[in-house]
């Protein structure tokens, strides 16, 4: 032990004396991370009300779609079929529209493919008015796709982007206003109906999503508000000067950083005393399961470049605003790289020759990579460690397998009720209780998010148990009036677990550059399951001339994944969960042998 204690004070006083690493007190003020530059707030507010303005005016129609088409499919005789099909049409474009946003991104402003996006959907949506037969009705479908591809992964991505520390709590807070339009609409819809009729409805619908384009246009990009970085270190200042008042000092920061270099160099943590070795030669960190979720943001290339020389605070925001300028306005994913922290640029070069040698780093700035067209296009649509990710791919296929099942059920549940006797009106009734119940519930959900602390993932594992108990109930206890509205209500309790952390669920073990790639493939999982299994259970309907037989179908779909998923959280999670706990003990215990 007495050794140790030596070598980690030798291997203390090189880092100290080192002209390449400032002490403690000149890193503590001048080390920025990703968390520290992005607002958190300001125009990111403004952010928030676009995505809510979007969502409400796209999806708010979504759940009345079978109330006001219903009469108009049922006239074809096959309204099972055709409800499917238009999912699964409709999923095509939006899965294809998914993957090309991250393309068109780095080739277009994030407002000018946005306003594009949002257009092309309201135009096509007022379209639907005017609609005469079952083709045209596809046809409008499989474009309205691509609008709402484009605009849903620009309000994923953008809001990710301002929001990293409250991201959980605000994306809750939104989905409980969003959860407000599923409400209004059903209500406004059924008696628009009846003053206006079908093609009125549908007209006022259409002008309705017109708000898409409002929306598009407050999508700024999140570099013209980050937060300068002379504003985080007087905040950091300001901390330090009151935990002096509190008789904090900064002992604890040492014996901890001393305490990283007595662990073996796989577990250090990512502080700046354990990025360099001796010589001053860079240590790779691969810290993805030790770091705290909030951190997984930043790439190993941000950390690496987060080592500063001896110039200080003066060139430093210089550094910084020449390397935003060098952005397209519109690169989310590569504003993450861009902004990360600004270090010297001699430790920059460094890294971009060691780049082939680590093999793991992300690409910063402006790299003539010679390239094939084709490659360049597929690296631009597809991140491929994504696509060698088993757990992530299984995340994604059980995401897709149930919000498959889910969204079906919803747009079939009017249909199931008047084909059990009951009227348009209880069924219109029967949709806002759903949307009641998942607006209460989606309160709950952010009050418990800010108490307790687990896995968004985990979270929703265990509402796609509950659901699959609550569509059972359903099927059950329908036969009367009361029974339906009160299962009814109970799904739409569950479902608000499901669609609340189902964005953070897609990037939740992935850093924020990767992150326009994680949904664009996502969303084309998600088609290819409702186009592969959406007609199928529209034709078990019509077949059968049955919904018992359609409403399994869709359970089943439910509860695929179910089981590969315990799976991956007994092998993978449990195991990873363990080692994390392990190393803490063991980073508290060299800390107590070093002091």
């Amino acid at each position: 032990m007495t050794t140790t204690k030596e070598t980690v004070t030798e291997e203390k006083k090189q880092l100290q004396n080192s002209s390449l690493l400032p002490e403690d007190k000149e890193n503590e003020e001048d080390e920025i991370t990703l968390e520290d530059l992005a607002p958190d707030g300001g125009w990111g507010w403004m952010v928030m009300f676009a995505m809510i303005l979007v969502f409400v005016t796209a999806f708010g129609p979504s759940s009345s779609f079978a109330i006001v088409y219903g009469d108009f499919l049922e006239a074809t005789g096959q309204a099972g079929t055709a409800m499917t099909l238009f999912n699964s049409i409709f999923m095509i474009t939006y899965s294809i529209a998914g993957l090309m946003t991250n393309m068109l991104l780095k080739r277009c402003t994030m407002r000018t493919v946005g306003v594009f996006g949002a257009a092309l959907f309201s135009i096509l949506n007022i379209a639907m008015a005017f609609v005469t037969n079952f083709y045209e009705m596809a046809f409008l479908n499989l474009f309205q796709g691509v609008g709402l591809g484009l605009i849903v992964t620009i309000c994923n991505t953008n809001f990710n982007a301002y929001f990293v520390k409250k991201r959980a709590p605000v994306m809750s807070a939104a989905q409980v206003i969003i959860g407000l339009g599923g409400i209004v609409y059903p209500i406004v819809i059924e008696k628009l109906m009846k003053i206006y009729g079908f093609r009125g409805t549908a007209l006022i619908i259409g002008a309705m999503s017109t708000n898409c384009i409002v929306g598009m246009t407050m999508m700024h990009p999140v570099e013209w508000h980050t937060r300068k970085p002379e504003d985080v270190r007087a905040e950091r200042a300001r901390e330090r000067e009151e935990r002096k008042l509190c008789g904090i000092t900064s002992t604890n920061r040492r014996s901890i950083d001393i305490a990283h270099f007595a662990m073996p160099t796989k577990t250090r943590w990512s502080s700046l005393t354990s990025l360099k070795g001796d010589g001053g030669k860079q240590i790779p960190l691969l810290i993805e399961t030790l770091k705290e979720p909030a951190k997984r943001v930043a790439s190993i290339s941000e950390l690496e470049g987060k080592i500063y020389c001896k110039k200080k605070s003066g060139s430093m925001r210089e550094l910084l605003t020449r390397r935003i300028s060098t952005l397209s306005s519109s690169s989310v994913t590569n504003l993450v790289t861009s902004i990360g922290v600004p270090g010297d640029i001699k430790h920059f070069e460094k890294n971009k020759e060691k780049k082939n040698e680590k093999g793991v780093q992300v690409s910063i700035g402006d790299e003539n990579i010679e390239k094939g067209a084709f490659k360049e296009i597929l690296d631009d649509l597809l991140e491929m460690s994504l696509l060698k990710n088993c757990c992530f791919l299984n995340m994604c296929l059980g995401l897709s397998f149930m919000f498959s099942s889910d969204f079906t059920f919803s747009c079939l549940l009017p249909l199931i009720m008047t084909n059990s006797g009951f009227s348009k009106s209880q069924a219109s009734l029967a949709v806002t209780i759903s949307a009641s119940a998942e607006l209460a519930s989606k309160i709950l959900l952010a009050i418990f998010t800010l108490v307790v602390d687990v896995k968004s993932r985990y979270i929703f594992f265990a509402a796609m148990i509950a659901m699959a108990f609550a569509k059972l109930g359903y099927l059950f206890y329908s036969s009367t009036l009361s029974g339906a509205f009160i299962m009814i209500a109970v799904i739409g309790v569950v479902r608000s677990w499901l669609l609340v952390p189902q964005p953070l669920v897609v990037i939740e073990d992935i850093s924020i550059e990767k992150f326009a790639s994680a949904y664009g493939i996502y969303g084309a999982i998600s088609g290819v399951i409702s186009i592969l299994f959406g007609p199928i259970v529209g034709l078990l309907k019509d077949w059968t001339n049955s919904f018992v037989v359609c409403q399994l179908a869709l359970i089943a779909m439910n509860v695929l994944f179910v089981i590969p998923w315990a799976i991956q959280f007994l092998s993978v999670d449990l195991p990873k969960r363990r080692k994390e706990q392990a190393d803490k003990v063991a980073a508290e215990t060299s800390g107590l042998s070093a002091n």
